[in-house]
């Protein structure tokens, strides 16, 4: 499957009526007439946009495929489902060198302020994920742990991400009354200014920031899996209510790996935040298990990158925008990779899904 093809396949029937006439009477011969194969020419002209939109065409584009190839003037056939399509093969992964551990988690501040308003059982089971994914970066002994959070409380100078350059790092979560959940964590200057450079140099922007407060987005994940107290971090954040972008996020991720893979150092890296999780007013609470579900499955089959090409619109309208913190980490790990989710719990009283996922890099050294 090359998505390029596909997409210029569409562009080339849209332009041209004879063209597209020929391909809807013989759909067999889409190499010659398109260069493309016959079971997407048919995707095509059935205008079957949830397929298309699986491997990240833009929805601009692939109306043309109802409205204007079928003349479905109210787009009645499509669905608007979001699917895995399994039958395209995943890429062989491709981990850069000295990545010993990369993983996902929510940061809830009610799992640890005031885990009692959500059902006993279903915390347990979430709070056994985190310490399954402790376990997992205990193993895996890294050196240096990036960690990526949305912004909530802080202002930055720019809109753009920001790396933590500082050598220290603190805070408590005295917004949600408890200020005894506190957190102090050693930087790493040298390899965060390093990562920050790295980024500049791949055409992206970001603000190096001498001063990160921490908030529960990193108070909470690091209270639970820190493997210890010395352990230098690097927090990455994300400020979506300035700047939304599933690409640039996925960039950023990919702009890392050259530092990480000539840096010496053993590194992990920590995403986290939802999975679907309203702040707007007359949304907290809600959950979109359907789309959580969709999401894990990528993760889980080695697709979690497929994120990173849908249009803005309906992630925020599935979820809130934290998912950019999972695609910085997805565009680290790379392609091919899959993850073993270790929970997720659809909990309203807090407000969101809440999961614990482990991308498997052991399966893919072995």
């Amino acid at each position: 499957m090359d998505k390029n093809a596909i997409e210029q396949a569409i562009l080339a029937m849209a332009r041209d009526a004879e063209l597209l006439a020929a391909v809807k009477a013989q759909p067999g011969q889409a190499r010659e007439l398109l260069g493309i194969e016959q079971e997407w020419a048919e995707t095509i002209i059935t205008g079957n946009r949830d397929r298309l939109r699986a491997i990240g065409l833009n929805d601009g584009l692939t109306i043309l495929v109802s409205r204007w190839f079928k003349d479905d003037f109210g787009d009645s056939s499509s669905r608007g489902r979001f699917i895995v399509d399994e039958s395209i093969p995943v890429p062989a992964p491709a981990l850069p060198d000295n990545l010993v551990f990369a993983g996902g988690c929510s940061h809830v501040p009610d799992l640890l302020a005031r885990p009692e308003i959500d059902p006993e059982v279903a915390v347990d089971r979430l709070l056994a994920g985190y310490e399954k994914l402790r376990q997992d970066l205990v193993a895996a002994d890294p050196d240096v742990l990036l960690v990526s959070a949305d912004c909530h409380f802080q202002s930055f100078e720019t809109g753009h991400f920001v790396i933590g350059v500082g050598d220290r790092h603190q805070g408590s979560m005295e917004f949600f009354k408890r200020p005894d959940l506190d957190l102090e964590l050693a930087g790493q200057p040298d390899f965060a200014t390093a990562l920050a450079g790295a980024v500049r140099a791949a055409g992206q922007e970001v603000e190096e920031a001498p001063q990160v407060e921490l908030d529960h987005g990193l108070i909470v994940p690091l209270r639970l899996i820190l493997p210890r107290p010395d352990l230098p971090v690097i927090p990455v954040i994300t400020q979506p209510a300035r700047s939304f972008s599933p690409f640039n996020a996925r960039r950023f991720g990919e702009a890392l790996r050259p530092v990480v893979e000539q840096s010496g150092l053993k590194v992990a890296f920590l995403a986290t935040g939802g999975l679907s999780h309203w702040l707007d007013p007359g949304h907290f609470g809600g959950v979109d298990v359907e789309f959580d579900t969709y999401l894990l499955t990528l993760i889980e089959t080695g697709r979690g990158l497929d994120m990173c090409s849908l249009e803005p619109f309906p992630l925020l309208e599935h979820g809130q925008y934290e998912l950019m913190n999972w695609m910085i980490m997805l565009g680290l790990v790379g392609p091919g990779v899959r993850g073993e989710v270790y929970a997720y719990e659809p909990l309203e009283a807090s407000g969101g899904g809440w999961t614990v996922v482990n991308m498997d890099l052991v399966g893919v050294k072995q």
